[in-house]
């Protein structure tokens, strides 16, 4: 489909495969810190407040492909050439590639977090981070084929991980701590919902993957598909956390952990959360490796180069440097995802860019033709 195109990858992938991609980079940062439920100051409303934010981001899955269904041989970046001209095109283009960055960043944190916190206290942060922007990096050198193709199978291995840790703490689970519903009316969970939608905006990576579709149409029906099942597993892991911890959930630093921690089989098989946090590590690598893919093809792009492999292992480099220096510890990785804070900023960026995007297209109009040519 882009065998002339401006770099060498050719790699196709199905629309099931971008779901794939979708629900298990979405799903990371839920199974991982879970910012949507902890540090809230009314636990017993986190489903609503997933409910609430996935609504939201339907709106935003249809604007990225309709702005993507009028260019379905181009990537993002390069339609935003074509209709904001080169050297502005260039120039949000580049504030994109950072954005995409900065997210393989706080992935890789996250995991290193998870595992200094959790697992292996006495290991520096940086081992795990390194390891896993390294594993990540090689799959997005190879392309988004290899990257898909993991995607596919961890998400089926996710499922039934996330099934199994939301149904055998069955015994512990006190659904009477999910009562009072909105005890301090809507307002309270403005907040909270405005978090988890932010979240959401990450899907603006699936922007760049729509070329390499075998039929770039699918990409509407399958974004909704993968943001509706990340809606239900979210809504699910935050009413069984608080149907477990009760008032405690925000206090919970890595709560998809802690009720991993709950799972007993009879009495000779517990402790094995050991299991759903291997497999919850590999959904991360995923994640980096599908924004590292992303990040470096729209930075040959900008380039002009036809390669795209060169800059993979620069950026790896680049993501865990953010990751580590953006943030002293875990909680202050947490209030970062707050909307008073980074909120803002990535709003501004995905929002804006998309915005600019959408008035250049309307005031071009038929001048701009579907293949992403000029007519």
């Amino acid at each position: 489909m882009r065998t002339d195109e401006e770099f060498t990858s050719n790699d196709l992938i199905q629309g099931h495969q971008l779901m794939a991609l979708i629900f298990v980079s979405r799903l990371v940062p839920i199974t991982v810190t879970f910012p949507s439920i902890t540090g809230i100051s009314v636990p017993q409303d986190g489903w609503i407040v997933m409910f609430i934010s996935t609504l939201g981001a339907i709106p935003v899955v249809l604007w990225i492909n309709w702005l993507a269904q009028a260019f379905p041989r181009r990537t993002i970046v390069e339609y935003s050439e074509i209709l904001l001209g080169k050297i502005a095109g260039k120039a949000l283009s580049l504030v994109f590639v950072f954005y995409l960055l900065l997210i393989a960043g706080i992935t890789a944190r996250q995991v290193g977090e998870a595992y200094t916190a959790a697992i292996m206290p006495e290991t520096p942060i940086l081992v795990f981070m390194g390891v896993i922007a390294f594993v990540a990096g090689n799959a997005a050198y190879n392309g988004v084929e290899v990257v898909g193709r993991v995607a596919e199978t961890v998400f089926w291995i996710v499922l039934v991980v996330t099934v199994v840790v939301l149904t055998l703490p069955m015994n512990a689970m006190r659904f009477e701590n999910l009562r009072p519903v909105l005890p301090g009316g809507l307002g309270i969970i403005v907040k909270e919902t405005a978090t988890s939608w932010i979240i959401f905006l990450e899907i603006i990576v699936s922007a760049m993957i729509v070329p390499f579709l075998t039929r770039p149409s699918d990409a509407r029906r399958f974004s909704l598909l993968a943001v509706g099942g990340v809606g239900l597993v979210g809504m699910s892991f935050a009413a069984v956390l608080v149907a477990v911890f009760g008032v405690l959930t925000p206090t919970l630093t890595l709560p998809a952990f802690s009720l991993g921690r709950l799972i007993s089989i009879g009495d000779f098989l517990e402790r094995i959360e050991v299991i759903p946090m291997g497999i919850w590590t590999v959904s991360a690598g995923v994640k980096m490796s599908f924004f590292l893919w992303a990040g470096a093809v729209g930075l040959a792009q900008i380039c002009g180069l036809r390669r795209y492999q060169p800059f993979v292992y620069p950026l790896c480099v680049l993501s865990v440097s953010l990751g580590v220096l953006l943030f002293d510890d875990v909680m202050e990785m947490e209030r970062f995802s707050a909307p008073e804070r980074s909120g803002i900023c990535i709003m501004v960026i995905v929002l804006g860019f998309m915005t600019v995007l959408t008035l250049a297209r309307l005031l071009r109009g038929n001048r701009t033709s579907g293949d992403g040519g000029e007519g």
